[in-house]
């Protein structure tokens, strides 16, 4: 576990009664108990899979309340996270780049119809923040060779990022209470995780 998500998971059990994140899509809060009851479920499924340090996870959904945790979970466990902002388009299953993939509800359901059971599992948890939270494995992923320091990529931004760089950032500066895009650096992923180490009530737009 690092520093960052050390520092995040002991100010969450600071919060425990709290209202700490807000999904303004149904104007509902949750604390940091929520978020702690999450984390572990999120942890676990993904141990179960067999995902290993360096191994990569693709996150595109408009769903935005449990990506918070899944961030956490991940990088707990050494994965890497690409965030892709989600589209109205078919979705493909990416299978030889990610060993995981979260995608919007209806582009999970569509692809159900098209995975090929003996290579890619369908993962559902019943979260605080998402009850009807589902996502892809692929069974066959390749391992990665060594343990990758990136914790994050965004594509649209052609970055990579330890978590010791988001750290670093995050303290850099006062950032706002509402996340006005979760796929974007500045106003997404740094004032998020600003806001959970302060922490600091904040809200989730549903802009995308």
């Amino acid at each position: 576990m690092s520093t960052l998500t050390e520092k995040i998971e002991a100010q969450l059990r600071r919060s425990y009664q709290q209202p700490l994140l807000q999904n303004q899509s149904q104007g509902i809060w949750y604390t940091g108990a929520d978020l702690l009851e999450d984390l572990p479920l999120c942890r676990t499924s993904l141990q179960q899979q067999a995902l290993k340090p360096g191994q990569s996870i693709l996150i595109s959904t408009t769903n935005l309340a449990p990506i918070p945790l899944l961030l956490l979970a991940s990088w707990q466990l050494g994965l890497t996270i690409t965030l892709t902002p989600p589209t109205t388009e078919e979705p493909k299953l990416p299978l030889k780049r990610y060993a995981a993939m979260v995608y919007s509800v209806p582009q999970t359901l569509r692809l159900m119809q098209q995975i090929d059971p003996q290579q890619v599992s369908h993962l559902t948890l019943l979260l605080n923040t998402a009850p009807d939270f589902a996502y892809f494995v692929h069974d066959l992923a390749p391992t990665a060779m060594m343990t990758s320091p990136t914790a994050l990529i965004l594509p649209h931004h052609q970055a990579r990022l330890s978590q010791d760089d988001l750290l670093t950032a995050v303290t850099a500066q006062t950032w706002p209470a509402t996340i006005s895009n979760l796929y974007d650096l500045k106003n997404g992923i740094l004032p998020l995780l600003a806001n959970l180490l302060n922490p600091t009530p904040f809200s989730l737009a549903t802009a995308i």
